[in-house]
């Protein structure tokens, strides 16, 4: 059995591309299944299909399914559930109020971690010869990837709660033998062992990167296929796809593309030279269903040739949110243009005379590559009152672990003579209950940095988040992580007698009134909106309405939907595709009345100037 991994940048065409590939194999006699592993699915919107957790039978050998990981985790967790018990009751003074309320919270990357078990399991029951999988844009696919290592931690976290256990009952009946919860422990460590192999087998695991001939996918597909390389795993093509085919009549739009594209492909080959690329020319209306995904998987093209220069946008006035408003999220697809239009909201607030902070919050960042210079964690100025930073959410949460273990260990070394416990044990106990963080809150402690900037003095934070699932998780995280803030304190409640919590009680009431302040003003509609970026297409749409349900569903205040890159006139390919555009904004109209949009340019927009002008193009509508 083959695992064909299909990733890459947001936008790009993943799903697409996946769902081609398994129709296509389905046709030629295999057993194919087809899975998602993104939070926010779309691959039954690619099949023309409503998909579940459980495998259907979509045509002749296909197979289609999208992973629940709330589901997955229960199945996985129930089959460990009395051996967790027994080691959280084994390795502290936990009852059993204190370990039903510690296994409620999520376990760490369960999404990423149950999506690589539940692939296999999938696998192995329905007898396939291949299972292609549509996965999530960069940075969570890198971390899918990683998430053998992580149940390898998990591992480690249980095997220090048993270590007490094992020393008690070696000093008290002279020998220890191992029980169930051994068991359980070393079922993990094969598990993990068994994942790793697996991704790292070329025989067994096959990875296809999908980027678009632009200049911001082809920095993405350096730095993800370098991650790939990091974990041990080798790409073996890359899919360059939606090449513009030649314009039958003159067309600025299609000659300014055709030229950027064919700069692309000449720094992709330069920059992949031992890698076979698959050029994907693009259709005039988006695949969706089996006969659209087969015509996908033929359609091969040529490089294109350079034409004419990009076309310069029009001059206009930029939009600026409502006065009061200090928090604007742009989110949305990946690939939709998020990153480029909340540089250049921000560009123009800081024109206007506001004091700015940019934020990318997407795991894979582009926004130095968007702004053109180059950005790390740490502030930078980049224009007059424009202040830039990617934050690093790993860094983050690093320096809170830090804080909690130094805690920790202050507490412990002030333990003096006639402790109740083994402190040595209970120490490396107490110091592992921050490694099971609910999924995501690495990400929400990087987020507290609006909050700083706010009171710093900044009087507008503009993020750039990750594509919809995730940047939906981050959203629910801080009730999430309260629920968790509050489940760690009342579980260290029961040491109190023992060791007192000082500077460690300190240090979770802070982050929880760091929490609550996040909270409120993400649900403030007069200091906070979430700005949905779409574009004109059945999928994109169909995902925007989704975030817009889920956004009302927790209380979050949108602003207007920005269509990105609408097409104008042109040529014939263009009017064609005008034409099912306006088509597209109609029946999104019917979600939100409030819509802006753009006209598409070629290339994109890069660097201040570029951006200014392209934020002048945003029109109502």
């Amino acid at each position: 059995m083959l695992f064909s991994f299909f990733a890459g940048k947001g936008g790009v065409g993943k799903t697409t591309c996946a769902a081609a590939e398994a129709v296509l194999f389905a046709a030629r006699g295999r057993r194919v299944l087809a899975v998602s592993t993104d939070p926010a699915h779309s691959l039954g919107d690619a099949l023309g299909e409503r998909l579940s957790a459980r495998p259907r039978r979509v045509h002749r050998g296909l197979f289609a399914a999208e992973l629940d990981a709330d589901r997955a985790l229960s199945r996985w967790f129930q089959k460990r559930e009395r051996a967790f018990r027994v080691l959280a009751s084994r390795g502290t003074y936990l009852d059993d109020e204190d370990v039903d309320q510690l296994l409620s919270q999520s376990l760490p990357g369960v999404d990423e971690l149950i999506g690589l078990v539940e692939l296999t399991r999938l696998a192995a029951a329905g007898e396939y010869d291949r299972v292609v999988v549509d996965t999530a844009p960069t940075g969570h696919t890198l971390r899918l990837l990683a998430m053998p290592d992580t149940l390898a931690r998990l591992a480690r976290v249980l095997n220090d709660l048993q270590q007490k256990h094992r020393w008690m009952s070696q000093s008290l009946g002279g020998r220890y033998l191992p029980d169930a919860s051994d068991a359980v422990i070393e079922g993990l460590e094969r598990q993990a062992e068994e994942l790793r192999a697996l991704l790292r087998d070329p025989a067994r695991s096959a990875f296809h990167w999908v980027m678009l001939p632009e200049e911001l996918a082809l920095r993405e597909a350096r730095d993800g296929v370098a991650g790939l390389q990091r974990l041990g795993v080798r790409v073996r093509e890359l899919v360059v796809n939606r090449l513009t085919p030649a314009p039958r009549s003159p067309c600025a739009l299609c000659a300014g593309r055709r030229a950027e594209e064919a700069r692309v492909l000449r720094a992709t080959r330069e920059a992949f030279s031992d890698t076979p690329l698959r050029l994907v020319r693009a259709l005039d209306e988006e695949p969706r269903g089996l006969a659209a995904l087969r015509r996908l998987s033929s359609a091969r093209t040529q490089a294109p040739r350079p034409g004419a220069a990009r076309p310069q946008p029009g001059e206009g006035t930029a939009w600026v949110p409502p006065e009061g408003v200090r928090l604007l999220l742009f989110g949305g697809k990946g690939g939709v243009g998020k990153t480029t239009c909340a540089a250049a909201c921000a560009l123009h607030l800081a024109r206007r005379g506001k004091r700015v902070l940019l934020l990318s919050t997407d795991p894979a960042h582009s926004l130095g590559d968007v702004l053109d210079r180059a950005l790390s964690d740490e502030p930078r100025d980049i224009a007059e009152r424009l202040t830039a930073r990617e934050l690093d959410a790993d860094q983050a949460f690093a320096a809170r672990r830090e804080q909690y273990r130094r805690s920790v260990d202050e507490l412990f070394d002030a333990l003096r003579g006639g402790a109740r416990f083994d402190a040595t044990f209970d120490r490396q106990v107490v110091q592992d209950l921050i490694d099971l963080a609910p999924p995501g809150i690495d990400e929400l402690f990087a987020l507290f940095a609006v909050v700083e900037a706010l009171q710093a003095g900044f009087e507008t934070v503009v993020v750039d988040t990750a594509p919809t699932g995730h940047a939906l998780r981050l959203l629910e995280m801080p009730e999430k992580a309260l629920g968790w803030v509050h489940a760690l304190l009342a579980i260290l409640l029961k040491y109190r007698r023992v060791i007192g919590l000082g500077d460690l009680a300190r240090t979770l009431t802070t982050t929880a009134r760091e929490l609550r302040d996040l909270q409120e003003l993400l649900r403030d509609p007069a200091r906070a909106l979430f700005v949905p970026v779409t574009r004109a297409a059945v999928l994109p749409r169909m995902e925007t309405e989704r975030l817009l349900r889920a956004l009302r569903r927790l209380g979050i205040p949108t602003g207007p939907v920005l269509v990105n890159a609408l097409t104008p006139a042109g040529c014939g390919r263009c009017g064609r595709a005008a034409a099912v555009e306006a088509g597209e904004i109609a029946a999104l109209r019917r979600r939100s009345p409030a819509m802006l949009a753009t006209p598409a340019v070629a290339p994109p927009p890069r660097g201040a100037r570029q951006l200014l002008a392209f934020g002048r193009t945003w029109a109502s509508r």
